[in-house]
């Protein structure tokens, strides 16, 4: 006799975390599906989805990551800033403001 085929419908947390799962624990499409009981051509479209995907974060995900790299951004550029005042080198101790000009310094041209 023939087996009837029937399509099952899955919801999307499901696919979801049939996806991660595979993804995640390394496991081939095929130990994956038989686990999760599910045929493993379905699977496997699937992950091309998820791989295709243009919109992997979500919305909040998405704005989350933004603010983060805003937040980035402004400390790389205080380091930036707080580094080039390091390295600027600091007046030399043999000039006027070290005092050599000053009459009985033993190093002033003023006698």
């Amino acid at each position: 006799m023939h087996k009837e085929m029937v399509k099952r419908k899955y919801t999307a947390e499901f696919r979801d975390s049939a996806v991660g799962l595979l993804l995640k624990e390394g496991r081939t499409v095929a130990q994956a599906a038989a686990d999760l009981g599910m045929p493993s051509n379905t699977l496997t479209a699937w992950v091309a989805q998820s791989h295709r995907a243009t919109d992997v974060f979500p919305p909040a995900a998405r704005q989350g990551l933004a603010n983060r790299v805003r937040e980035l951004e402004a400390e790389c550029r205080q380091l930036r800033i707080e580094r080039d005042i390091l390295n600027t080198r600091p007046p030399s101790t043999r000039t006027k403001e070290a005092g050599h000009d000053l009459p009985g310094h033993p190093r002033s041209p003023i006698t």
